[in-house]
């Protein structure tokens, strides 16, 4: 009985805000934004970037994280999570100065160097 009015709850809520609920799948090389998620409970945040970006997508982890690259081409050590990536569009398209990341070692992907749980930025590290 409980599970089934779970159930009928979940789909409610689903139906209820179906406009707002968006998953988005974004293959490699696909510009996209991140939420600045640091400074939402900082205090002077409006004053803070609220997105950083744009980044180009290099590949999506089985986690479901995001390894994402710089515009220049240089690869992020940090993965995000899918819910702080939106896509970037663009007003002129060739305007964006994208380089071409190319020769992209699988097993580089793959490295430790990738897998760092905590939640710190390069540069708030000692």
């Amino acid at each position: 009985m409980l599970h089934k009015s779970r159930l009928t709850s979940a789909r409610q809520f689903e139906e209820r805000f179906r406009n707002t609920i968006r998953t988005w799948d974004f293959k490699p090389g696909t510009l996209v934004l991140v939420r600045n998620s640091r400074i939402d409970s900082s205090i002077g945040y409006k004053t803070k970037p609220r997105y950083l970006g744009p980044m180009v997508v290099v590949r999506r982890a089985s986690g479901g994280s995001y390894i994402l690259a710089e515009l220049d081409g240089s690869i992020s050590k940090l993965r995000f999570a899918a819910y702080r990536v939106i896509p970037y569009i663009p007003r002129d398209i060739r305007r964006v100065p994208v380089t071409t990341i190319t020769d992209i070692d699988p097993a580089a992907l793959e490295d430790e160097t990738f897998d760092r749980e905590d939640n710190t930025y390069p540069e708030d590290d000692p």
